[in-house]
Formats: C-alpha cells, structure tokens, sequence
C-alpha cells in the first residue's frame, strides 16, 4: 500500500543537493522513524504532515492530499525521492533505505467525474507492470475481482468498517487498490490506449472506455482517511451569515459522514436541525 502511495500522484520534488546525498539523508531519517516503533498503534497510524517541516526533502503538490499521502508513506519508510533527471519517466523511491526504480507508463488523470487516479508502472528489477489505483470506495469496490471469495469479503468488511469510522471522525477518505498485467496485456491495452489519445474525435469518450477495460479486477490494498481542517474563524463566519438570514448550500463529492461531520464542525449544521 505505502508503495502505491508513493508513487501515483503528481507531487514535485525540490532537490536541494545531489541525489546521492539526498538518498543518504533519507537513508538517515528512515533509521530514526523505525527507531521510533510509538509511531504505529493500533493497526491505524496517525500521520502529520508538519513531521515533516525541517526535512532536507520537500514536496510540491497542486492537491494537499496528495502532498499529505506522498508524506504519509514517507512516514512510515517509504521516501520519493523524484524523478530521474535524465528521464523523467523514472520515479526512484527509497523503502527503509533501499531505492528502488519503476518507469512510469502511463497516468489516467483524477477528475470529478471518475473520482480516480490511475497510474500504470514497470518495475525496472523485475519488469512487473502494477496498475495503481485510489480513489473513492463508491467506485472502487464494484470493480474489486474476486468479491466471492471468503477472505475478500471479510477483508473488504474491515476495511469499510475502518473508512466508515474515519468518516465519522470528518476525515476524506480513499481506497487504495492495484493489479498485475503481463506483457502481452499491457501491450494490448496500451495501443487502443495510445489511439484515444491521439484521437480527434471523442477523445474523452475513447480513453473513458480504455479506463474502463484497465480499471477492474483490482486487489483491495488498503485504505487511508485524511483531516481537511477548517481555516480559523469559518464557523463564527458561517454562523454569523446564517444569523443574518443568508440560506447557504454546500456541494461535496466527500461519504455523507464526512459531510455531516464537516457541517457542524463549521456551524452549517446545529442540533435544532433534523
């Protein structure tokens, strides 16, 4: 799971030295986590990304989710370390010290409307092809393969259960899935792929359908649930607009626990309301 975190996203890295001595500095803070074991209790590891703010590695991202995750399986021993400077298809990532390297292949973009983020990669030691995949467990668990089987269900349970309660507590959450494909898959999938791209015509209707010929028989690897924290003084202002008389409406894609949680968190909603 944490490897998956690592690497499908879009986040940046600043390099401020060479990417040897940025491999040992990583090197260097993964000891001193492992060194600390209080970091992990429960089966449920609680991540802040200000851990993280004297740090000789930094990140750039455009969503603070993904920035919070790259952080969080960074945590917990598994470091980006960035792109590979003489070709920025290879994402290096250090796990409890040991780089490893995958070329990435291909990315289907996160949109509003999909609600994931699918990136398909080789692993350049052994030439797997993973498919990684989050995204929210609405549309991600119909497409889990094997959901008859015993050890499925109950794993699946659990993990419903786990994101169930992580949006009671108001936190986002996400499902985190990945598979396998051969090469003679992945080499199918990837011309009719290339074609959509490349396609003039309903190009977002063509490579919708290669996202959904990729996007299925997937393995449930885990589930995360992260803290959007209001900025300070949105439930006085909130409050005070509905005070005036103003009618104020919210539009979330987050589960309905979430949402709820959120809306009393910043006085959208009060206990006088059904």
């Amino acid at each position: 799971m944490l490897v998956n975190l690592a690497l499908n996203h879009e986040v940046l890295v600043e390099r401020p030295a060479s990417p040897a001595s940025v491999l040992e500095r990583v090197q260097l803070e993964e000891t001193a986590l492992l060194l600390n074991p209080s970091a992990v209790s429960s089966g449920v590891t609680q991540v802040r990304v200000s851990d993280f703010g004297s740090s000789h590695l930094k990140y750039n991202a455009s969503s603070p989710d993904e920035l919070a995750l790259v952080n969080g399986a960074r945590f917990l021993g598994v470091t980006y370390l960035g792109r590979d400077s003489s070709n920025n298809n290879l994402m290096k990532i250090s796990v409890k010290g040991e780089e490893r390297t995958y070329e990435l292949l291909n990315i289907i973009q996160f949109s509003s409307a999909r609600k994931r983020m699918t990136s398909v990669l080789r692993e350049t030691g052994t030439g797997r092809i993973l498919v990684m995949c989050k995204g929210a467990d609405s549309v991600l668990l119909p497409l889990l393969a094997n959901t008859a089987a015993p050890r499925v269900r109950q794993l699946t349970a659990r993990t419903v259960d786990c994101m169930n309660s992580f949006a009671r507590e108001g936190l986002r959450t996400l499902l985190i899935v990945e598979k396998t494909l051969s090469q003679d898959e992945y080499e199918s999938w990837n011309a009719e792929f290339t074609d959509a791209m490349n396609s003039i015509l309903d190009r977002e209707a063509k490579v919708e359908r290669c996202a959904q010929l990729l996007e299925r028989d997937f393995e449930l690897v885990g589930s995360t649930g992260l803290e959007d924290k209001l900025q300070d003084g949105v439930a006085d202002t909130v409050e005070m607009i509905r005070r005036a008389g103003v009618k104020l409406w919210v539009l979330t894609g987050d589960k309905t626990e979430t949402a709820v949680n959120i809306g009393y968190a910043s006085s959208l909603l009060d206990d006088k309301m059904n």
